[in-house]
């Protein structure tokens, strides 16, 4: 169907009936915007309308479809025409929709996943708190502890600067055990409050190290690990400054 013939056709079937588009509009019961997109082809009169609109202007379906009147010896020709482009504009309008549809689809499934994903596999980075995080050298053996919490992903890296060992850790905690960390932070805390032991935390031991005269310093950082492995010398040693020393063996 030819929509700007279709929309010329209703204008002037419209005027021929000395009718305004608020005029007609509101014998149809839509807007006179609406009205206007149908004369100007960008839009067709929806399909539960079409016999009002063919009843208020005295044409036929037949005509409206046409976008003219039909003579009577063309009439069955035209009306044939006409259903088959009804039907093959139906059916793109449904292809439409359901392209759309499929794209808004995969769209939404894109979004469900990266937030499982993120969910389940994002960390974030867990600051430095003293009152919880503690370390110690006895005989040369570094224990690492972190007190009132389970759950959190704690690795180090270790690097030498002038024959020394330095040791960074940090933590890092996935989204979904942050309500638990939160929980089990609380529990720990009432068991203070009680008098009882700390029922969560995680504990760290390391092997003792051979070479006991070698100075070895822990520190404890806030920035991912992979940035402190990557740092120089020299940058490491600016990064010392921000960073929060927390025990050494002593030598």
């Amino acid at each position: 169907m030819n929509q700007e013939k279709i929309g010329k056709f209703i204008s002037k079937c419209r005027k021929n009936k000395n009718l305004t588009q608020q005029e007609l509009a509101e014998k149809l019961g839509v807007s006179d915007r609406t009205v206007g997109n149908w004369e100007n082809g960008r839009n067709m009169p929806d399909l539960s309308l079409f016999k009002t609109l063919c009843d208020e202007l005295d044409i036929s379906i037949n005509d409206l479809m046409s976008g003219e009147r039909i003579k009577k010896e063309q009439y069955q020709e035209k009306l044939e025409e006409n259903i088959v482009n009804l039907t093959v504009g139906n059916k793109k309008i449904f292809n439409k929709k359901l392209k759309i549809f499929s794209s808004l689809l995969a769209f939404l499934l894109i979004i469900f996943i990266a937030i499982v994903y993120i969910y389940n596999f994002y960390e974030l980075d867990v600051r430095y708190d003293g009152r919880l995080m503690k370390c110690s050298f006895n005989d040369n053996v570094l224990t690492y502890k972190i007190i009132g919490n389970s759950v959190l992903n704690t690795k180090y890296v270790e690097r030498m600067i002038n024959g020394e060992k330095y040791m960074f850790f940090h933590s890092t905690i996935n989204i979904y055990n942050k309500r638990h960390s939160n929980w089990e932070y609380g529990e720990s805390l009432a068991k203070v409050v009680n008098n009882e032991q700390i029922p969560f935390g995680f504990e760290l031991t390391l092997d003792k190290e051979k070479d006991q005269s070698q100075k070895i310093n822990v520190y404890y950082t806030n920035k991912p690990l992979e940035k402190i492995d990557k740092m120089t010398n020299e940058e490491l040693k600016k990064e010392l400054k921000k960073s929060f020393k927390m025990c050494s063996n002593g030598v």
